[in-house]
């Protein structure tokens, strides 16, 4: 199952159409891209293969906010998926955790897609893993949104007199 959530995960980021654009974010999100291409090449991807990746991920991304090279809202962002990912492939035998797992895994499909399914059923890990795909989607879209975002408060402020 873990393999399997790595494979969509890379498949549908791919397909999506991310490519490397040079700036920091987009430079973490591609990183993140690589290293489950590189699992899934492998077909490793358990816990132990998984987590020292998404722990250095998480520690560039924290440095790179501390050097403002990314701001609050894409680190919290990134550090939601990260954390996600971290629960995809964590190993809970006994089940004491599932209750925390579905409810974090199912808020985040609500979060990015809408809507809330269940997430024991079969086809929890395709949204989930769908949900992760398009998150990284709009965190590469995401600085250019905060330019359109600013031309259009710029225009909000000559048409209405809006200030910021």
């Amino acid at each position: 199952m873990i393999r399997k959530t790595m494979i969509i995960v890379f498949l549908l980021s791919f397909s999506l159409g991310l490519t490397a654009q040079g700036k920091e974010g987009t430079a973490l999100l591609d990183r993140l891209n690589l290293m489950f291409k590189d699992l899934a090449e492998k077909g490793s991807g358990g816990e132990a293969a998984v987590v020292p990746g998404l722990q250095a991920l998480l520690a560039d991304a924290k440095k790179a906010k501390e050097e403002n090279r990314i701001d609050a809202v894409f680190f919290r962002r990134y550090r939601r998926i990260l954390m996600v990912l971290r629960l995809m492939v964590l190993e809970d035998k006994q089940g004491i955790l599932s209750p925390l797992i579905e409810r974090e895994l199912g808020d985040f499909v609500e979060d990015v897609k809408g809507e809330r399914i269940e997430m024991s059923g079969e086809k929890a890990i395709g949204a989930v893993a769908g949900s992760v795909a398009v998150e990284i989607l709009d965190l590469h879209l995401y600085p250019e949104r905060l330019k359109a975002r600013e031309k259009l408060l710029k225009e909000f402020e000559k048409k209405y007199g809006v200030k910021k």
